[in-house]
This record gives C-alpha cells, structure tokens and sequence, in this order.
C-alpha cells in the first residue's frame, strides 16, 4: 500500500495544465514520427542497409510508446528525456562537426531545424521536479 501511495503524491504536485501540455507534446511525437517514419519503414527499397533500417524502426517505434505518453503522461517520461537525448547527442556529435568542417548539406540543415524544436520544447514542458523525484531521487525498486 505504501507503494501506491507515493505515485499518488507526486501527481497531484504536476497541474493539470502541465499534463495537458505534456500530453500535446507526445501527440506531436507521435504524429511527428507517424508521418516522417512510418510511410518508408513499410515501403523502402532493398538498397536499405542494416544502419537505415535500425535508424528508421527505432525511430517509428516512438510513436506508439507516445501515444501511451498520451494516455499516461507521467509513467512515459524517460521517453520524453530519450527523445531530448538523443537529438541533443545528434547534434552534438553529428551537426557541430559538420558545421565545424564547413561540411553542411541542405538534408543536414532541415534536420537541425525539426531536431531544435525538441531541443527547446522539452526543457519547458518537462516537469523536472517531479521527474528529479520519482526516477532519480526516489529508491530504487527491489531487486529480489
């Protein structure tokens, strides 16, 4: 019972607004990666090779874990952190090299702009109190 009621607690700390903000944000995810992904994970050619296809099914797979971010905005925040985390590193392991060497292409550059708008949005919308609290301050759960 003591379990339950710590979740509990925490919840009632992030406002409805906040939820409902979190829950356009997975929406976005979601669509996002419905649209872009999807169309050429169910219809590419075989000249696709092992990287391409990794890259495109990972990605594609963000979409039905945001849609339970939809229904679940709290338990699906680690997605959230995933999705900032990975276009951070992007950008900055990929991007600013290339930018470095004066080695941008236009495929490049659209990506930094729909990669950006993670990079901002989530800082704003994540509830970092309350993440701080249930994934890293909180105990772990038990092992055995």
């Amino acid at each position: 019972m003591k379990e339950h009621a710590l979740p509990t607690l925490m919840t009632s700390k992030v406002s409805a607004f906040r939820l409902n903000i979190l829950r356009a944000y997975y929406a976005l995810m979601a669509f996002g990666t419905i649209a872009l992904f999807w169309p050429d994970l169910v219809s590419h050619t075989d000249t696709w090779g092992i990287e391409t296809g990794a890259q495109y099914s990972l990605l594609a797979a963000l979409s039905p874990l945001s849609l339970l971010g939809f229904r679940h905005p709290l338990k699906m925040l680690p997605l959230v952190v995933f999705e900032f985390l990975w276009k951070a590193l992007w950008l900055l392991f990929v991007v600013l090299p290339l930018w470095r060497n004066d080695a941008m292409t236009e495929n490049v550059w659209a990506n930094v702009f729909a990669v950006s708008i993670a990079i901002i949005l989530t800082p704003i919308v994540m509830p970092w109190r309350y993440f701080m609290e249930t994934f890293v301050v909180s105990p772990a759960e038990r092992w055995r």
